[in-house]
């Protein structure tokens, strides 16, 4: 198996267990809400969920093209458009699964920097 596929895997059961083990999202104190935070379905609604696919799918993109090459670069690239996606299925859940997050910005930004080291490193890695 590819080791970016792996890294992906691990990712999204590192992702999982957060939501689950951390921020007890099964626990009862969290509902959906298809209007958001704000309790009105707008036009930022539609972009957190328009940012999701197209993160998504450039993810799937970039992990094909990283798959034909075996450039690191790409591998790099493929890295942060996949966590761009888990940011963003981040943002959704904080603003149409209401409760009580305490870590969630926290996990936002870091994967935000997580997103920039990555592009970085992949702009001047040689």
């Amino acid at each position: 198996m590819d080791r970016v596929l792996v890294a992906y895997i691990v990712l999204v059961i590192l992702a999982v267990f957060y939501l689950f083990g951390m921020e007890n999202i099964a626990g009862g104190g969290h509902y959906l809400n298809s209007g958001g935070r704000d309790s009105v379905f707008s036009f930022y609604d539609i972009t957190l969920v328009l940012v999701f696919i197209v993160a998504a799918a450039l993810s799937i993109i970039s992990y094909k093209a990283y798959s034909k090459k075996k450039n690191e670069r790409l591998m790099f690239v493929a890295g942060a458009f996949f966590l761009f996606a888990i940011k963003a299925a981040l943002k959704l859940i904080d603003n149409f699964i209401l409760g009580n997050y305490s870590h969630i910005g926290i996990s936002i930004q870091t994967l935000e920097l997580l997103i920039l080291l990555s592009l970085f490193y992949a702009l001047f890695r040689k």
